[in-house]
């Protein structure tokens, strides 16, 4: 959230002005690009998916991977539970530490993949449904007895996700290359209600505010991606994504009542506008992936997106990206004929600057560091497959903005999901 600045009054600083300094950040994350590893076969490999690509989920991964698919297929996944923590140590205060929990379940991957050889050979089309981010936080807060303060109340509401909805073509030029396209349709839709009060008895004063937050945006991206399998043993995969935002807007609330001694100050405040992402970053995509045996797979990418700076300068601190590289180190073998086990590893590093100790009403940082593990049960038309994903961060948060203090941060997210893929 906006972090207001320090007002004096009555010549006392209301504490550390804690209400004014302490919403912290409760939106969904537009900070970190790998929250959800989306697609059914590609969430076991940790995300490490460009140089296969071969189902349904190579319409985000890399559609020049549509070319190779040997069948028509559908496939679905589904997160039967989510959960997050993020501790800020000392974050209140600085004697206390303050903890944020979100959770909820949600639908990240739905998609179909078939084969266009009538109309053309070697042309295949797909469609998939994708949730790239998402948060589900009902939180309810009260902290009695540090310091000055004799009670801190803080309620925070936040309902919020993006997703998108793409459609790509893949061609097979030659046996050992394929090309492909999408073009999708994407929109981020955040709303977070955060209510806090406290009271200090000794100085007959009290506070109370509620910030309202809204951001809505709709754009869409197309992709070109590129699959060469120069042998049988070794395949890879290159994708660039680009987009656009068709319209987007912020819009802040602010309602505030101050009461010292007999003295009562309301105060209301609204902020808005009308470009508070600036422009969508370039994705640059690299993979490739070892078909060691029939029974082992091993994949490997890296994933680029370019720094980002928003043209609002009331929501620069909040928007505002770095350059991030991500990568993602995957693994499937088969135990049987039928129970692939698969593994991946990957990070999901912030594209907030780090906070320095050098300034203020400064965002949180969180870098992560991301596991995957799914079973999966093979037939010869159709896959389940179950398992979790667990991402650990830490980092450094400044929630007190009267000064420049940091927090340390640790964060620990996990999702045990499911998947179906029926071929036909």
């Amino acid at each position: 959230m906006k972090k207001f600045p320090c007002e004096q009054l009555g010549g006392k600083i209301f504490a550390t002005l804690l209400l004014s300094s302490f919403s912290g950040t409760v939106c969904a994350d537009q900070m970190h690009y790998r929250n959800v590893i989306t697609g059914e076969r590609a969430t076991g490999l940790g995300g490490a998916y460009a140089g296969v690509s071969d189902d349904a989920s190579g319409v985000y991964y890399n559609p020049g991977g549509l070319a190779f698919a040997q069948s028509n297929d559908i496939s679905g996944s589904a997160n039967a539970f989510y959960s997050k923590k993020v501790k800020f140590k000392k974050g209140f205060l600085g004697v206390q530490d303050f903890n944020e929990e979100s959770g909820g379940t949600f639908a990240p991957f739905f998609g179909v993949m078939q084969k266009l050889d009538k109309i053309m050979p070697g042309l295949v089309g797909g469609f998939a449904y994708y949730t790239l981010d998402t948060e589900l936080k009902d939180q309810d807060d009260l902290i009695k007895g540090v310091g000055i303060i004799e009670r801190f109340h803080r309620a925070a509401n936040v309902r919020a996700s993006t997703y998108a909805a793409t459609g790509a073509l893949g061609y097979r030029i030659s046996p050992s290359l394929g090309v492909g396209l999408s073009l999708g349709y994407l929109k981020i839709d955040e709303l977070a209600q955060v209510s806090q009060a406290y009271s200090i008895p000794t100085q007959s004063m009290y506070l109370a505010q509620s910030v309202r937050d809204s951001l809505v945006a709709h754009g869409v991206q197309v992709g070109f991606g590129v699959q060469w399998a120069p042998n049988s043993a070794v395949s890879l995969g290159a994708l660039v994504r680009s987009g656009s935002y068709a319209s987007q807007k912020f819009s802040q609330v602010l309602d505030k009542v101050q009461v010292i001694g007999n003295s009562i100050d309301p105060s209301s405040s609204s902020a808005s506008s009308n470009n508070p992402l600036g422009s969508m970053p370039l994705e640059l995509r690299t993979g490739v992936a070892w078909f060691a045996s029939p029974r082992l797979l091993v994949t490997s990418d890296l994933d680029w997106h370019e720094a980002v700076s928003d043209t609002a300068k009331d929501t620069k601190a909040r928007f505002g990206r770095e350059s991030v590289l991500n990568y993602a180190l995957g693994t499937e073998y088969y135990m049987t004929a039928s129970m692939p086990i698969r593994f991946g590893l990957f990070t999901n590093k912030d594209a907030t600057p780090m906070p320095s100790s050098s300034k203020s009403g400064q965002n949180e940082h969180v870098d992560y560091l991301g596991t995957s593990l799914f079973l999966a049960w093979a037939q010869p038309n159709s896959q389940v497959s179950a398992g979790v994903v667990v991402q650990k961060g830490s980092g450094k948060a400044q929630k007190n903005a009267t000064d420049q203090s940091l927090q340390n941060v640790e964060a620990l997210a996990y999702t045990i999901g499911f998947s179906a893929t029926h071929s036909f």
